[in-house]
């Protein structure tokens, strides 16, 4: 000892080692952190909120989705795209028709290459007549759950030159002053795959898409 100070050595407390609960905890957080941002940053996964009771029954107002862009888009998948007529707007919808199918609406049912498809997703049969449309290689159609009560493309009218959309809920003809406008969307308006639900928590899990094809199997 000098001038009062005490320099006794002291033992060391070796560190504490994590309970294996708590080490297992930290390592499964920091793995789901890890895949999270790689799905963020990388996989483009993007996070909505459904606003509407378009998708009724499958999506209900107040879910809160996730999506991902996919490669190649199907017919059945359930999709997040920008909204034709507000285009600073997304919605959600179903793929009912891809490129080079054509489709139409009519005694409660809808037609993919002219054979009956079912959709047992859907809240009821549909009350409108859609005539047949032809869908441009490289677009879709999209429709409602809900199909009744959907702002899709049942409901616009798109001028193929300018990608101008136009409400039109009553319009039972494509013809827009002698020009036929359409009802499809480029498929680069697709955001993404919507793959899961994370709220509310009694609904939280992951949404499936329906192999919709006709009853010929097409």
């Amino acid at each position: 000892m000098q001038d009062g100070i005490d320099e006794t050595p002291r033992p060391v407390a070796p560190p504490r080692r994590l309970h294996p609960v708590r080490q297992a905890f930290y390592i499964a957080f920091i793995a789901f952190a890890a895949v999270f941002v790689y799905a963020l940053l990388f996989k483009g996964m993007m996070f909505f909120r459904v606003p509407s009771q378009s998708m009724e029954p499958t999506l209900a107002p107040g879910d809160f989705i996730v999506t991902l862009p996919q490669q190649a888009y199907r017919r059945g998948d359930i999709v997040v795209l920008k909204d034709p007529l507000h285009k600073d707007e997304f919605i959600v919808k179903r793929i009912a028709a891809v490129g080079g199918d054509i489709v139409e609406a009519g005694l409660g049912y809808l037609t993919i290459n002219g054979k009956y498809a079912s959709e047992p997703y859907l809240r009821e049969p549909i009350s409108y007549v859609l005539d047949a449309i032809t869908v441009p290689g490289g677009e879709v159609l999209v429709l409602g759950d809900n199909r009744n009560e959907s702002d899709d493309a049942s409901r616009w009218l798109i001028d193929p030159d300018t990608g101008k959309a136009i409400d039109a809920p009553d319009a039972y003809s494509d013809y827009v002053n002698g020009k036929r406008w359409k009802r499809t969307v480029p498929e680069t308006e697709i955001v993404g795959k919507v793959a899961y639900r994370y709220l509310p928590f009694a609904r939280v899990g992951d949404i499936m898409s329906y192999p919709l094809t006709n009853s010929a199997g097409d």
